[in-house]
């Protein structure tokens, strides 16, 4: 880590977080150019190009000798390769699928890593104006807040959450489906909710509101 100005990092991640979701927030209520990537599932929109290409551009002239990863970018068929280098990696906008509809759980992502190590993170979602950042060995914040994690392993006493997500396999959804079926056994009836977004579960967790779960397309447990 040596050289690397991790503050600087910070910093730098949360301003172009807000002046990106400055960009979404002005175009969440107004009509949008919707075009498919894999699926009809899976959305992409002018805004997640515009906001990916303005923060590397901004990115690059601060860290010119970082590496970077885009999920659009990637989506269009860059290649992907983590290495030990800085890397920034980039959701502009998660939770598309959410923008398209204007429904306000929508993100943007910006992490860094160092030796394929994640050491900042910035989750900002403009329409609610929460920023969550963290820099590894200091902790994590909502608005300058600390949280943390509620520490609770048993689900039968934890407010469960979770993101089921989409997929036109239907053998993936048969999983998902069975997955999220033995949470709520596990649970013994404790309150489950839906979450609106996988960023959401993450936010919810690292907060300590709720146990978040994923409920990705994984071979079901027996």
């Amino acid at each position: 880590m040596a050289g690397i100005d991790l503050e600087l990092c910070l910093q730098t991640g949360q301003r172009l977080a807000r002046e990106a979701g400055a960009m979404i927030k002005d175009a969440f209520k107004k009509k949008k150019n919707v075009m498919l990537k894999s699926s009809p599932v899976d959305l992409v929109t002018e805004t997640d190009q515009a906001v990916e290409k303005f923060i590397f551009s901004e990115l690059r002239k601060t860290f010119s000798d970082h590496r970077f990863i885009g999920e659009e970018s990637v989506a269009a068929g860059e290649k992907v390769e983590l290495t030990d280098a800085p890397t920034w990696i980039i959701d502009p906008v998660d939770g598309t699928m959410n923008f398209v509809h204007s429904f306000p759980f929508v993100c943007v992502s910006i992490g860094l890593t160092v030796n394929k190590e994640p050491v900042v993170g910035v989750i900002y979602n403009p329409i609610l104006d929460h920023m969550y950042h963290a820099r590894k060995g200091c902790g994590a914040f909502l608005n300058d807040e600390r949280i943390s994690a509620s520490g609770e392993t048993d689900l039968s006493k934890a407010l469960v959450i979770g993101e089921m997500g989409t997929s036109p396999i239907p053998e993936k959804m048969d999983c998902v489906f069975h997955n999220a079926q033995a949470l709520v056994a596990k649970a013994h009836g404790r309150a489950v909710r839906p979450a609106v977004s996988p960023c959401a579960v993450r936010q919810l967790a690292a907060a300590g509101r709720a146990g978040g779960l994923h409920a990705a397309p994984v071979p079901a447990a027996s």
